[in-house]
């Protein structure tokens, strides 16, 4: 009895080891798969959470890239208007130096003559004279026609008035301009003035003073002269003319242009 009791524990026993030993693995392989399924969703969510994350940056990305090309799209159009006006800037500097350079070759060419101006001018013989008649009065009256010496020498360029002989004497070929001024004051006075080329009479001016005041007479003539050619004046027969430190009567020549 007591072995058999025995040997029913021992069986017993055994049975109860062998349902541990299967209950064990089962529970600890339940206890595996409810961690691996918790990490899992832990990883999912993470990977949700950075996906939307990524998503976000990715719009704002997107956002910021718009915004880039818009700002490209006005820089390069703002750079085809500065080419634009660029070009312009630059047709116009050529068409300037092309303007400045013909301003430059007119003002060489306006340069070089006005240097042969002041050359030619250097070069260009000068003549003029200018003289009164006297200090003393009246001149006058004479029995025959008698040359007039204008002796009060105001201008004489090129000495070619001889203020002894009251003679001109062309220095050059050229176009010479001759004046004369007289004055004659005296009641019943007769007043001429003659002038002469060489033996040749051009002109003769005359007045009657019937007043007894001042009266003038005055005339003037261009001639070409050839050198040596004498321009001098006369007082005519029985005529009389004044003179005084007014410088009244005055005889006068320059050179136009010599030939």
């Amino acid at each position: 009895m007591m072995s058999t009791t025995v040997v029913t524990l021992m069986l017993l026993f055994n049975l109860l080891q062998d349902s541990a030993g299967d209950t064990e693995p089962q529970e600890t392989e339940g206890l595996s798969s409810l961690f691996v399924q918790r990490d899992i969703s832990a990883e999912l969510k993470s990977l949700s959470d950075l996906v939307n994350q990524q998503g976000t940056t990715l719009l704002e990305l997107k956002s910021e890239l718009l915004k880039m090309q818009k700002e490209n799209t006005a820089q390069e159009t703002e750079l085809s208007a500065m080419k634009t006006r660029l070009a312009v800037s630059e047709r116009e500097v050529e068409y300037l130096k092309k303007e400045n350079t013909v301003l430059e070759n007119r003002l060489t060419a306006s340069e070089n003559a006005t240097k042969n101006l002041i050359k030619e001018n250097a070069e260009r013989p000068k003549v003029a004279f200018s003289a009164a008649l006297t200090d003393s009065g009246t001149v006058g009256p004479f029995s025959v026609q008698t040359q007039l010496v204008f002796k009060k020498v105001i201008t004489n360029v090129g000495k070619a008035y001889n203020s002894n002989t009251g003679v001109f004497t062309a220095p050059v070929k050229g176009i010479y301009y001759f004046r004369f001024t007289a004055l004659g004051y005296l009641h019943s006075n007769a007043m001429s003035v003659n002038l002469h080329k060489n033996q040749q009479t051009l002109m003769h001016i005359g007045s009657y003073n019937t007043h007894g005041y001042h009266e003038f007479i005055s005339s003037g003539l261009t001639l070409e002269l050839e050198v040596g050619d004498e321009i001098y004046t006369s007082l005519s027969a029985t005529y009389k003319l004044y003179d005084n430190s007014n410088n009244s009567t005055t005889f006068t020549g320059f050179l136009l242009c010599p030939l």
